[in-house]
């Protein structure tokens, strides 16, 4: 009689274990996705400080006192707004291409944006004491909840074919870049044989 309730109780595991899949797949992917887009976008914005003027503004806004740190953290939401209601109103209109390339697009530039403000603000910020309890708990769940996703098998594919893209990505832009190098050195070449032969004549 003992057996009957053990026994459903891992069947019961088992079906829970196999419907949770699909969800431990997803937030894999939300967040490999999520980390690699945050990284990659951060450092091309990041990029631009080696113009004065970004450098300026950069050296500015890591100036600001507390409060307004945090009100800079907004103005990605805000500028991207209006697109945002922009790629809606189209989707509402029957242009589904137009709206979903409109809010991929937001996505992006408001990802890139938020990672680079807050990079740029965060000490600042955290001089306020609720938002370091609140900036510290947040971290905190966000370790436990990769450490979690870190045994699941369905994580470790995702991150497996990620990281497997990631490279083969990284080797074909090495690959164009060779190409280019050495298009442009035949090109070179070209222009100075073509400008011997015009001396010559």
């Amino acid at each position: 009689m003992s057996a009957q309730p053990d026994s459903g109780g891992r069947s019961g595991k088992r079906l829970w274990m196999w419907l949770l899949k699909p969800v431990v797949a997803l937030l894999a992917l939300l967040l490999v996705f999520e980390e690699w887009l945050w990284d990659g976008l951060k450092a091309q914005l990041h990029r631009l400080s080696r113009l004065s003027g970004v450098h300026r503004l950069e050296c500015w806004l890591g100036s600001l006192p507390p409060w307004a740190s945090l009100c800079v953290l907004v103005v990605p939401a805000l500028a991207l707004l209006p697109f945002k209601l922009a790629a809606l109103w189209a989707l509402a209109h029957g242009h589904a291409v137009l709206g979903l390339l409109t809010l991929v697009a937001a996505k992006l530039t408001g990802t890139a944006l938020a990672a680079y403000l807050f990079d740029l603000v965060r000490a600042n910020a955290r001089k306020l004491a609720w938002f370091e309890a609140v900036y510290n708990a947040v971290m905190n769940l966000l370790v436990r909840a990769k450490a979690w996703l870190a045994e699941q098998p369905a994580y470790l594919w995702v991150r497996a074919h990620m990281n497997g893209f990631k490279a083969s990505w990284q080797a074909f832009r090495v690959r164009q870049a060779a190409k280019r190098s050495v298009w442009r050195r035949r090109v070179s070449l070209a222009r100075l044989r073509l400008a011997q032969w015009l001396t010559g004549r």
